[in-house]
């Protein structure tokens, strides 16, 4: 019988798999229309500066989304600690519905480009990246104690507390740097890159850096 924590995150789980075949479907229809080369990669700018074959263009994606789709399924088996993913796991596969659906987001703007409908990912492709982030952020304080998922440093894998207070302060700073990354779009281009790069610094780095002033706060 499920637990209640498993079936909280049904509909995530369900919706995750659901955009997995979808992509999967729209990587079908795109193959024969595609030309011999996709773009695959754009640079900071906005540019393509990276192509693929028509095969992988359409398909490496998908074939992603599904190893990632499978991997949330493997994970609460084989962590250690699996018995703290029944009471997070609406947090565990929203998680995993947010990263699916911002991946399969990219997969459709590439294809866009390599089938002519865009000239390039628009601009508010950085909107995307920012409501990830946000939605992470949001629920980063619900994530209990793993070895696979969430803020993995030497400090928070040592110390419970740590991994607590790490998360609970890291929540409002990924919503706040998804807000800055999700405003990237609609300004000047000369500020994307510097602005990225903060956001960057205020996503990884600082919540690391709070987590080894907690761990040496504690080993006191």
């Amino acid at each position: 019988m499920p637990s209640v924590g498993n079936r909280q995150g049904g509909w995530a789980r369900i919706l995750s798999g659901g955009l997995v075949i979808i992509d999967f479907a729209i990587a079908f229809w795109a193959y024969p229309h595609l030309g011999e080369k996709v773009p695959s990669h754009w640079n900071i700018a906005g540019q393509v500066d990276g192509y693929s074959s028509r095969f992988g263009g359409a398909f490496m994606l998908p074939f992603i989304l599904l190893g990632i789709y499978l991997l949330f399924w493997v994970i609460p088996k084989i962590d250690p600690k699996k018995a703290n993913y029944p009471a997070m796991s609406r947090v565990y596969w929203i998680t995993a519905l947010a990263v699916i659906f911002f991946m399969s987001l990219t997969h459709v703007g590439a294809l866009g480009v390599g089938l002519g409908y865009l000239e390039t990912l628009p601009r508010w492709y950085f909107s995307g990246i920012g409501l990830l982030f946000i939605v992470l952020g949001n629920y980063f304080g619900k994530i209990k104690f793993n070895y696979f998922f969430g803020i993995r440093t030497s400090w928070t894998l040592a110390s419970e507390e740590v991994w607590y207070r790490t998360h609970r302060f890291a929540g409002p700073i990924w919503m706040v740097g998804g807000i800055l990354l999700g405003i990237l779009g609609f300004l000047p281009a000369q500020w994307v890159g510097p602005l990225f790069a903060a956001a960057m610094v205020l996503l990884v780095g600082v919540p690391i850096l709070y987590s080894y002033v907690q761990f040496r706060k504690l080993s006191q």
